[in-house]
């Protein structure tokens, strides 16, 4: 792994509710993929939303030395993929990419998905079931050659043939780019043959910090402090 890439010093986040998250501090290397774990309402979506800059927070985030302010300038390099995406209907598969690929200044070439992971580009976003428009949502998320990727839950809507060949994807970014990744599940143990190390949540807080290699039998220990 590289030189530390993400650094987070008391990240707060309050709602009229309470608190999304408590003082969260942590420090993730380039080159390291993290399983980000927790039951629902633990505070992963709200962490992963404060890191790509789409919710107010208290505290500071650091990309590569560079302190993130929110703004688009402050996003560059950061793939986002949030739980639920939404997308208009009428639009077709390749009018999607080709908006992203626009916004981002990037070409679609700079997609790393294997042929075929998405359908054709004159699919209609409207008649492609929930696993095919998360294939798409992944898409625009790698576009542009991310250094840090946020990833929520990314894999919950794909067939065994789609996981297989999205972590294939991620672990290739991860060895030969130096890709950092943050990637939320409610069972880490689900990322143990990608995953570098696992973060544990609970009430807005990290209570648990792993690290693991691959298959390590260690990945079970988050299973039990659900």
């Amino acid at each position: 792994m590289g030189e530390t890439r993400l650094v987070v010093e008391n990240l707060t986040k309050v709602y009229k509710g309470g608190w999304g998250l408590h003082d969260v501090s942590l420090e993730v290397p380039a080159g390291c993929v993290v399983a980000l774990g927790g039951p629902n309402g633990s505070g992963k979506s709200t962490l992963l939303r404060c890191l790509a800059g789409l919710a107010r927070y208290a505290g500071v985030i650091r990309l590569d030395g560079r302190a993130l302010d929110g703004s688009p300038e402050g996003r560059e390099g950061i793939g986002y993929l949030p739980q639920n995406v939404g997308m208009p209907e009428h639009a077709t598969i390749g009018e999607m990419l080709e908006l992203f690929a626009r916004l981002r200044g990037a070409p679609r070439s700079t997609i790393p998905l294997p042929d075929g992971f998405v359908r054709d580009d004159d699919a209609p976003i409207g008649v492609l079931s929930g696993g095919q428009r998360h294939r798409v949502a992944l898409a625009i998320a790698l576009l542009g050659s991310p250094t840090l990727l946020l990833l929520d839950e990314p894999v919950a809507n794909l067939d065994e043939e789609g996981r297989d060949a999205f972590w294939s994807v991620l672990r290739r970014l991860r060895d030969e780019r130096g890709v950092t990744a943050i990637v939320s599940s409610p069972s880490p143990s689900e990322l143990r043959h990608v995953a570098d190390r696992a973060l544990y949540m609970a009430d807005g807080r990290i209570v648990l910090h792993e690290e693991f290699e691959p298959g390590d039998p260690r990945d079970d220990e988050l299973e039990g402090c659900r």
